[in-house]
């Protein structure tokens, strides 16, 4: 397997614009402790912290492992850390006296603030920079571009596999267990990284039939009913059998930077309700497709595919049934619900190098699930589709 490096001028580029942000704001520093971001500022993951300065390099400070961090990263600026208790004399040695400190207030976990905050003093104020780095994260450089199309392009290997796994009679757990399998003989990372509180994945989720249906706590369309309250999603022991649509919905980590796609197949004919809401899902890509450009208006868009849904006569039944969720695309990259997103309300306009997922799906009680997922680049001029298998529904 590749284990490669972040280059040092990606995460010079990486920094400058983090920095940019930070002055336009007016705090002096960002101190990083998330992992997912601990990794995109100084390309390793450490116990400890990365404080990154308005102006001037970035100081890496390592409680474990040192010499690892050292070997993975690029930065000049890679030091011992004994203590975090010693966080602020560190900080002063080297030259910096923030007075306004940006920390990712949203993946923070309200104990380690109030920690940080007596550790380093009363003359320093703590104040959320997560918007900063979730801004900086958004645009994807080449580099980065190029990493979640290697994912699409192993991806699809994984996914073109699917209809000889399927066989009439097995669960959807074990279908599963053979699509994992493809995917982590391939390279697959095996984790799926979600930002935000209580929100888990795994590679992905193999539904079947009337319980892929089930709603659950999760900010997604589709949940399944899970093997226990626990794990409130995914396969349950369901079974597939004739005229019960199947639905894979993975994202693949090959490379540290994900694509996100689902498929649906189905042995046999599926029921009437689910193949017209399955070319209703094909409409409304195509019109993101088309829409989607720098400078869109992503809650346009969302109203749109909307509309499209309704006056099929789907809307109760579009992005989930009862309570839907509000978007129907998400950004992508090292986590798998980064900006931009399209959804209601959210009127941030696309950006050339913004990677998102578009995910129209359906939802019917008692019945199954119907729609695509498929990850896009945002170009100069439109959209680029980075995942490869083909989008419509396979009958075997």
């Amino acid at each position: 397997m590749d284990y490669s490096h972040v280059p040092a001028e990606e995460l010079a580029r990486r920094t400058a614009g983090l920095q940019e942000q930070l002055g336009r704001a007016g705090l002096d520093g960002a101190l990083i402790v998330e992992n997912t971001s601990l990794y995109y500022f100084s390309g390793t993951v450490p116990n400890g912290c990365l404080y990154i300065p308005q102006a001037g390099e970035p100081l890496l400070l390592v409680r474990k492992d040192l010499n690892r961090a050292r070997r993975e990263s690029a930065l000049t600026q890679v030091l011992s850390l004994d203590s975090l208790r010693s966080l602020g004399a560190v900080l002063k040695a080297y030259g910096h006296r923030p007075q306004r400190l940006g920390m990712e207030l949203d993946v923070l976990p309200a104990k380690d603030y109030f920690r940080y905050q007596k550790i380093l003093g009363p003359e320093v104020a703590i104040e959320d920079a997560s918007h900063l780095t979730r801004l900086v994260r958004s645009v994807k450089s080449d580099y980065e571009i190029a990493l979640v199309k290697k994912s699409g392009l192993v991806h699809g290997e994984v996914f073109a596999a699917i209809p000889g796994l399927i066989q009439e009679g097995m669960t959807d757990l074990a279908l599963a267990a053979k699509f994992e399998y493809e995917a982590r003989r391939r390279g697959h990372y095996g984790f799926t990284r979600f930002r935000g509180l209580n929100m888990e994945l795994f590679i992905g989720q193999v539904l079947v039939g009337p319980e892929a249906a089930v709603p659950t706590c999760y900010d997604t369309p589709l949940g399944g009913q899970g093997l226990s309250p626990l794990y409130p999603q995914g396969p349950c022991g369901a079974v597939i059998t004739p005229g019960k649509v199947i639905s894979v919905d993975s994202m693949g980590n090959y490379t540290g930077y994900m694509v996100d796609q689902t498929r649906m197949y189905c042995l046999g004919k599926p029921p009437s309700e689910l193949a017209k809401a399955f070319q209703v899902a094909l409409e409304v890509q195509h019109m993101v497709e088309e829409r989607a450009k720098p400078g869109a208006n992503g809650a346009e868009i969302y109203e749109e595919a909307l509309g499209i849904a309704a006056r099929a006569g789907l809307a109760e039944h579009f992005m989930g049934y009862g309570k839907p969720v509000t978007f129907i695309g998400h950004g992508v990259g090292l986590e798998v619900n980064e900006w931009p997103v399209i959804a209601k309300g959210v009127e941030v306009p696309l950006a050339e190098g913004h990677v998102f997922a578009l995910e129209p799906k359906f939802v019917f009680p008692g019945v199954g699930v119907a729609g695509i997922e498929n990850t896009y680049l945002v170009t100069a001029t439109g959209v680029e589709k980075l995942t490869v298998t083909p989008d419509e529904m396979q009958i075997l």
